[in-house]
């Protein structure tokens, strides 16, 4: 009998690389602990290898007991390829997602740069997060004491609140509308990422937060022959290791001094851009208490 921990492996193994629609090493008869370690591997795989209805049941049967941010993007991706009428109810209303200029809240943007690279000491990307080609700042950014990140940090909380405040009603369904207003904002990380030439964010969802953000402090220009949409900001476009030809339901072309706030749930990235820096602020608000 294989140690628990080694046919765990093997079936997130099987759910990234088999190609047959239920391997056994995935989809065999497990003790619980295993098999409940798998379900989300298992709407992975299928999702991966085309098997959209096959995935449904098994959505459905995970928000009931243990929905989390990861099990929400692949609903919404799983649901948008089968037409279901819940991705509007999931994704659609438009004030799920705000773009929000924060010019006028900021400290200057030109010290609040400075600052901001001064934190980035790495040398390359942490192999766990999303950034490709750029670094990431260590520790709670929005935590720290310096005048500058002080000022960043009550323009922030100001827009979350607007940005609660104008949120659909309540709905005890809804992963993002479900939860109370009316808590004061709790971060549960903030950083900031600084691309350089080709860099960009894969797509991915953020489990720790409720709602995420990114706000931009510096931009490269799109040089001659670039495409439009170089260094753009993507929601709902999966994993590109999904290998699931489904674009974006929307892309934003990113601003200085602007605020994109959004479910941590939604799948988000950037389109890669040629050359320059792209210096952001990014953020998680966790779920009330």
């Amino acid at each position: 009998m294989s140690a628990p921990e080694f046919q765990i492996y093997e079936g997130i193994h099987a759910a990234e690389f088999d190609e047959e629609a239920q391997p056994a090493a995935l989809f065999g008869s497990f003790p619980e602990a295993i098999d409940k370690a798998l379900e989300s591997w298992r709407i992975r795989h299928l999702l991966r290898v085309g098997e959209v209805d096959a995935a449904l049941p098994l959505i459905d049967r995970r928000l009931k007991t243990d929905p989390n941010a990861e099990i929400w993007a692949y609903t919404a991706t799983a649901w948008r390829l089968a037409g279901d009428p819940r991705s509007e109810w999931l994704e659609g209303d438009p004030r799920l997602v705000s773009v929000i200029d924060l010019s006028d809240a900021l400290p200057p943007i030109k010290t609040l740069a400075e600052t901001l690279r001064a934190l980035h000491v790495a040398k390359g990307e942490y192999l766990d997060q999303s950034v490709r080609g750029g670094t990431q700042t260590d520790g709670p950014l929005l935590s720290r004491i310096d005048p500058a990140i002080r000022h960043l940090r009550r323009a922030i909380v100001g827009a979350v609140e607007n940005f609660k405040a104008q949120l659909p009603p309540t709905d005890e369904k809804h992963p993002l509308l479900r939860h109370p207003r009316d808590r004061r904002v709790r971060f549960t990380g903030s950083w900031s990422v600084r691309l350089r030439s080709e860099g960009h964010h894969s797509n991915h969802v953020h489990p720790l937060g409720w709602i995420s953000s990114a706000l931009y402090v510096a931009l490269p220009e799109r040089g001659p022959g670039e495409r439009q949409d170089a260094g753009w900001f993507t929601l709902g476009e999966p994993d590109q290791l999904l290998g699931i030809d489904l674009p974006p339901w929307r892309k934003i072309e990113p601003k200085v001094a602007q605020l994109v706030l959004f479910p941590s749930w939604m799948w988000h990235g950037t389109v890669p851009f040629a050359e320059g820096e792209r210096l952001t602020v990014a953020f998680d608000v966790g779920a009330p208490r």
